[in-house]
């Protein structure tokens, strides 16, 4: 019976490959796939209208209505509201990562006007720290990182200003129509504009395969054109379009010829930094840059010199052990030397090769001292180098308009099959001919996605908004709205989301505003609700399916770090500019760079005051990420990230309970609360609830608090060691390190990780 399955399978896979073999020839389509507008999500969305519900006090936007409308139909009641203070670390967290400061708290519960909780709305809207929040969620979506991955994993010059455009452009809350035109397109838009340069990072924000040696260039340039269209389909549209690449989609309608021509779209373009020609900052940038040298010089010289012998012995021990043909070739002249000779001269040159790590294990313990010294002054002086000339790291239609694109028959680029021209996917046109219009490609493939009838579009971007306000999208696979992904759980509203943020029905105040459809979703009554599990309702509708209630999330990655951050009074909360690195463990460091000079393989940003900035502006490379932010959960950037995971395991409470990061920040914030409420403990307890949990203790919190600092004082001194000259006056150290210890465990709090 085995025998028999398995050759079932192979005589479906040859039957497969040649069909895809022959699809591929003819350039045409899979009858099997062709049909479109079969599956919901391949229709445009139709305006459907806003139920009647019998609990009409209920409903605050017609939002509500929808989620109303069918909780009444399956017997499940909606849940009471929220308390103001946990409404208010809600929505904060929410809009910006933050929390709300006692402060913006108790303004909050104090304010009886009618308004007052759509005013928080608009202020947090209107604050930088929304860009900041919102562009993270966008940069999962595309797998933003500022290096390339894979084994080189080289950094990208100036990759950050793709990261600050994103932040920016949701600030100005640039119209999602336009924020996709620009990032698809906006070197077309405006050649010279830089700001728009710099959003077309957006097709190269994936992973590439830079690298040397006798790599085909025909195959990494396929690399990055799937990279494009894998960006586009499951970032833009919610399909997995890639799986189309080597054969007709086993799913969907997408027939593989369909594939190809969308990366048709892209045939002309390549990576491209662009600048704008400027003569005279060009001159004194390279007046700076000789400068800088000149001062390099003396240390360079020093060390060489240091080398020298070492390297010198290296070499001539190496020589005496070449064979003898290698001795020959290199006793011929070398104008005289045969093809052979040269190529075994050639040879020499690697052999004798002195490495790092041979020449550092062959100094002398003073020598090596002396070297050591040298290249940490050296360092130290090229991070004062000057910094290059800004440039937009984007694309552009570099390469030739006669490019062709080819289907390739299961994918293999030494098997092309017929030309195809830019074309867009039959299931969602009914056509295969390219857009209409004298526009360039990119520019046309951009219209067409944000046209407001798209069908797929605003659907998924409502969704992945929704997604992040309520825990879950509407769509449980915000990447695949495909066939093979998840049913909306409430289609109707859905459709009423997408038609109404194209500005096809009323109900936004600007088309296509992001900002608008936030106000829309925060402020409905089902944002409102208690996060609380109500026994009946949980029977009727245990995966809250129905949204019933509030669900209880997690902090992700970097609004954990930046809350504790934020929390010890140390954040800092400037905007915008090139990546941070900070400090990397010892361990960490030791099993990742275990090749190239060791000493400066991971340059930490010299200002301190630096390492402390929110999580979105630390570096993001691939294949070196903090452990910290690793283990909550933040993505590899190598596929688009629809919806981040949220893993639970014991790495996760090492971290928070041992790290360097969790033990200076529960000092500081132990410190904190000695500055900002010196009069008693007991308001010291209070302050501590108020900036990590935004509320104040029960009374049994209370009681708890003070029998833990009665008995943390009693320990041995020594184990969370503030340094001595950070003794607040009249405090004992046994004392300060108790207040440390609750710092850190109130920062270890399920409630302070969550908000609900």
């Amino acid at each position: 019976m085995r025998r028999g399955v398995g050759v079932l399978l192979v005589l479906v896979g040859v039957a497969g490959i040649a069909g895809a073999a022959r699809t591929a020839t003819a350039g045409g389509t899979s009858p099997a796939n062709a049909a479109p507008g079969t599956h919901w999500a391949f229709r445009p969305p139709a305006r459907p209208p806003v139920p009647a519900v019998k609990n009409r006090a209920w409903v605050r936007t017609p939002v509500d209505a929808f989620l109303l409308a069918e909780m009444e139909r399956r017997g499940v009641s909606p849940s009471p509201p929220a308390d103001r203070r946990t409404l208010l670390r809600r929505i904060t967290l929410d809009l910006t990562g933050l929390l709300p400061t006692p402060e913006e708290t108790d303004a909050f519960v104090r304010d009886a006007a009618p308004d007052a909780y759509e005013q928080v709305v608009d202020r947090l809207l209107a604050s930088p720290h929304y860009g900041e929040r919102w562009a993270q969620h966008w940069l999962d979506v595309v797998r933003f990182a500022e290096t390339n991955g894979f084994e080189g994993d080289g950094e990208r010059p100036q990759a950050w200003r793709y990261r600050d455009w994103v932040a920016q452009a949701l600030n100005a809350d640039l119209p999602y129509d336009r924020f996709l035109t620009a990032q698809i397109a906006g070197d077309l838009l405006d050649p010279k504009d830089p700001q728009l340069r710099t959003a077309t990072g957006f097709l190269r924000a994936g992973p590439q395969h830079v690298v040397g040696g006798n790599a085909d260039p025909a195959e990494l340039r396929q690399e990055w054109l799937t990279e494009a269209v894998t960006g586009v389909g499951a970032g833009v549209m919610g399909l997995t379009v890639q799986c189309a690449r080597c054969h007709d989609h086993k799913f969907d309608p997408i027939p593989q010829a369909d594939y190809y021509r969308l990366e048709a779209f892209f045939a002309r373009t390549a990576n491209q930094d662009y600048r704008a020609p400027d003569p005279a900052a060009d001159r004194a940038h390279a007046a700076l840059v000789i400068a800088h040298q000149e001062r390099l010089a003396p240390l360079r010289a020093a060390i060489a010199a240091i080398e020298a012998p070492y390297r010198a012995r290296l070499r001539e021990e190496k020589r005496r052990k070449l064979e003898a043909k290698y001795v020959a070739a290199l006793a011929v002249d070398a104008a005289k030397r045969s093809p052979e000779q040269r190529r075994l001269a050639q040879d020499v040159e690697t052999m004798l090769k002195v490495d790092w790590d041979e020449l550092v294990a062959s100094l002398s313990p003073s020598d090596r001292e002396k070297r050591a010294a040298l290249r940490k002054k050296m360092h130290a002086l090229d991070l004062e180098q000057p910094a290059p000339l800004p440039i937009a790291p984007g694309v552009g239609d570099t390469l030739s308009a006669a490019t062709k694109t080819h289907v390739l028959i299961r994918g293999d680029l030494k098997t092309p099959g017929a030309e195809v021209q830019p074309g867009l996917p039959q299931t969602l046109t009914g056509a295969t001919t390219p857009s209409p219009g004298s526009e360039a490609p990119r520019l046309r493939l951009a219209r067409w996605l944000t046209r407001p009838d798209h069908p797929l579009t605003a659907r998924v971007l409502v969704n992945r908004v929704w997604q992040h306000h309520f825990g879950r999208g509407l769509v449980g696979t915000p990447n695949d709205f495909g066939r093979h992904g998840e049913a909306p759980t409430h289609p109707a509203l859905l459709d009423w989301l997408a038609t109404t943020f194209t500005g096809q029905t009323s109900g936004m105040r600007v088309p296509f505003s992001l900002k608008s459809l936030h106000r829309l979703l925060v402020t409905s009554a089902a944002y409102r609700q208690s996060s609380k599990v109500l026994p009946a309702m949980a029977k009727r509708d245990p995966g809250n399916r129905l949204l019933w209630r509030m669900n209880t999330r997690r902090l992700d990655a970097e609004a954990v770090r930046d809350a504790v951050l934020q929390a010890a009074g140390t954040l800092n909360r400037s905007v915008g500019g090139p990546a941070v690195r900070v400090p990397l463990e010892p361990e960490v460091y030791d099993t990742i760079f275990t090749e190239g000079e060791p000493d400066n393989l991971w340059p930490i940003t010299p200002d301190p005051t630096q390492h402390v900035r929110r999580s979105l502006y630390l570096l993001h490379k691939r294949n070196v990420r903090l452990p910290f932010l690793v283990v909550f959960d933040q993505p590899d950037m190598l596929t688009p990230c629809g919806a981040r995971g949220e893993s639970v395991h014991a790495l996760q409470s090492l971290s928070l309970l041992n790290s360097d990061l969790m033990t200076a920040q529960s000092r500081a914030l132990a410190l904190r609360l000695f500055r900002e409420a010196p009069q008693s403990q007991a308001a010291r307890v209070e302050r501590l609830f108020a900036l990590t949990l935004s509320r104040s203790p029960s009374p049994t919190e209370q009681a708890a608090t003070e029998r833990f600092l009665r008995d943390q004082t009693t320990l041995p001194a020594g184990r969370n060691r503030p340094p001595e000259d950070t003794l607040p006056p009249g405090v004992s150290r046994p004392e300060l390190e108790a207040w440390c210890d609750l710092a850190l465990a109130t920062l270890n709090r399920n409630d302070f990780l969550t908000w609900k």
